[in-house]
């Protein structure tokens, strides 16, 4: 055997165990990191004046949870995604298009605007 042929052999025998080490790897490693939900523990509801910041992830292949983590002055908290206060703030996300420099509009309470009352004299 011709030593250019038995070294062409080897560099590609090589190749390819480097090949599928570097496959096998990233398959393990996505195995690894599968369904990790950021929220384990979700409250129903938050006083809006405590929410400082809040944070909207979707569904994704990691976790196939819609996930709501707010922060309070002093914690972080998951929002329930079906509660009224976690709808509101999903719709609110929607229609600012999860415009990340818009998203504080959706902490301001906005009150039901009703039938003015008149003032008695």
């Amino acid at each position: 055997m011709d030593f250019r042929t038995l070294q062409a052999s080897v560099s590609l025998l090589l190749m390819l165990i480097v090949c599928l080490n570097f496959i096998t790897d990233k398959r393990t490693a996505a195995i690894s990191i599968r369904e990790k939900c950021q929220c384990i523990e979700k409250t129903g509801s938050v006083k809006w004046r405590k929410i400082t910041n809040y944070t909207i992830i979707e569904k994704d292949p990691l976790c196939n949870k819609v996930q709501i983590i707010l922060w309070l002055s002093s914690k972080q908290v998951c929002l329930n995604p079906d509660s009224k206060q976690g709808k509101r703030l999903q719709r609110c996300w929607k229609r600012i298009k999860s415009n990340t420099q818009h998203k504080k509009v959706c902490l301001k309470l906005q009150r039901k605007k009703g039938p003015k009352r008149q003032k008695k004299h």
